[in-house]
């Protein structure tokens, strides 16, 4: 493997390849998750890179920047053992001096669902996303399905940027329990992480509602609401059934492709998770 740490190095590498790459941006703290994104390129591309960087613009300054797991070693140790062809590096210099700045327009997508209670989060995702795209030129980016509105995102910004680059989406990858790996896990106990699966568990009893027929938003949401109170530790930030392409709330559901999605807490840890949904109702 490959390890660049400058962007001059990796351009100047970049410009002597002439096939496939695909691309997986990560903050570090790799997981199965990630490593499913990478067996994903591996499958499809002919050189897989990866770039590891903890972009502080995407954290508020209440959110956990300073204490976000550092797992870089291990980190190595996965990428290698998957053969992955390069790691890109950079530190906070190298990505937001030595680099362009990017123009990214707004996108009423950034208001919706994570974007109310993390208003700054998109701008700073499609930001350093924008600027990785720059430098890695990919053929294809792989990301992870439990992220739906940034997978969504940074579809709309490679459409309206006009980036050569196709996007895949892979599945979410869940722990025994069907807990979302995430690398926020890390905080929690193996016994916390039991009590977080309640979440999934929650998201399955509004699809099996679906299932059976129900098509009010409001009584498919107190379901969750009551699962997920049960358990003292856990409280909800949100829990939505939207529109797969705009986010916007359902009010009644008719034939349409949903998203239902959720964020909650475990103590400070917040957690994500979703699923998405067509529904027959008529």
């Amino acid at each position: 493997m490959k390890l660049i740490k400058t962007v001059d190095e990796f351009i100047s590498w970049r410009n002597q390849q002439s096939t496939s790459i695909g691309f997986i941006p990560t903050l570090g703290a790799l997981h199965n998750g990630h490593l499913s994104l990478i067996r994903a390129s591996k499958k499809q591309c002919k050189i897989t890179a990866v770039s590891i960087f903890l972009n502080p613009t995407q954290f508020a300054p209440n959110e956990d920047l300073s204490s976000y797991p550092n797992t870089l070693e291990q980190d190595l140790e996965s990428l290698r053992k998957l053969k992955v062809d390069v790691l890109f590096l950079p530190n906070q210099q190298e990505m937001y001096q030595k680099t362009d700045a990017v123009n990214i327009s707004a996108s009423e997508l950034f208001k919706k669902l994570e974007g109310k209670s993390r208003p700054h989060f998109f701008y700073g995702v499609t930001n350093i996303v924008a600027r990785l795209f720059n430098i890695i030129k990919p053929s294809h980016t792989f990301f992870g399905e439990k992220d739906a509105q940034q997978l969504y995102i940074i579809r709309e910004m490679i459409n309206k940027m006009k980036y050569k680059i196709i996007l895949v989406p892979c599945p979410i990858i869940r722990d025994q329990n069907g807990l979302a790996l995430s690398s926020r896990n890390q905080y929690l106990t193996k016994s916390e992480q039991k009590k977080a699966s309640i979440i999934y568990q929650g998201l399955m009893h509004i699809k099996n509602h679906l299932n059976n027929g129900e098509t009010n938003p409001k009584i498919l949401k107190k379901i969750f609401i009551k699962i997920i109170s049960e358990t003292d530790e856990l409280r909800i930030d949100y829990i939505s059934i939207a529109y797969i392409n705009t986010l916007e709330e359902v009010y009644k559901i008719n034939d349409e492709q949903l998203l239902i999605s959720t964020a909650v807490f475990l103590r400070d840890v917040r957690l994500i998770d979703n699923f998405t949904y067509l529904s027959s109702a008529i």
